[in-house]
């Protein structure tokens, strides 16, 4: 009996892992705009692994697919998530390689920095009691962020509280007593958005003192 109740639980998780849907897998409704300055209204899917966008609307048979070079930006309501989200397509070197227009989703824009956001979907290792082998394979949603600069240009953020100290560097000591007080956990979107806002908020204060 018991054996068969954890072949169920497992067989379970596995359906889960096999029937969820990702952003980069669905046909959202959206627009896109151009590097021609042309708007594109339709149905779109996108990769930012593969940089590329697809776009589709009435009445054509075969979808259009466009690269970073082709468009400056565009923007979806995701179904998944139910709330619009944007993309830029922004040059950047990604590989230690050439610098070349990549997709980038805006999570926060701001002056003088802007919270920007990359996806990819990957195999993670789960621990399952009712697996066999105490564990097993799913695919998950993985996120790389990055802070745009206004000075400085794009940065990728490793993960680490020293990481975002060292971005954060023109106003290190203040972004460190931000982070100790407010408990800032660098793995939680939320929390680097709540660092970005604080960050932002020190240079509003310094120009109103000005005036």
């Amino acid at each position: 009996m018991l054996k068969n109740v954890l072949v169920f639980c497992f067989f379970i998780s596995t359906l889960v892992s096999v029937g969820q849907e990702f952003p980069s897998q669905v046909w959202h409704d959206g627009k896109i705009v151009s590097i021609e300055g042309d708007t594109l209204r339709g149905q779109i899917r996108y990769s930012q692994e593969t940089d590329i966008v697809e776009y589709i609307a009435d009445g054509m048979r075969t979808a259009l697919a466009l690269t970073g070079r082709k468009l400056l930006y565009f923007e979806i309501f995701d179904k998944t998530v139910s709330r619009y989200r944007e993309f830029y397509a922004l040059p950047y070197a990604l590989n230690n390689d050439y610098e070349a227009p990549i997709l980038f989703e805006v999570i926060h824009e701001g002056r003088p920095m802007s919270l920007l956001s990359r996806e990819r979907v990957e195999y993670k290792v789960v621990n399952n009691p009712y697996a066999i082998a105490g564990t097993y394979s799913r695919l998950e949603l993985v996120y790389t962020y990055y802070f745009l600069d206004a000075k400085d240009g794009i940065k990728r953020f490793g993960g680490s509280k020293r990481d975002l100290e060292w971005i954060f560097k023109n106003r290190e000591q203040q972004i460190k007593k931000f982070i100790k007080q407010k408990r800032i956990r660098t793995d939680r979107r939320g929390d680097l958005l709540k660092v970005v806002l604080y960050y932002n908020s020190l240079f509003e204060e310094k120009n109103a003192s000005n005036k």
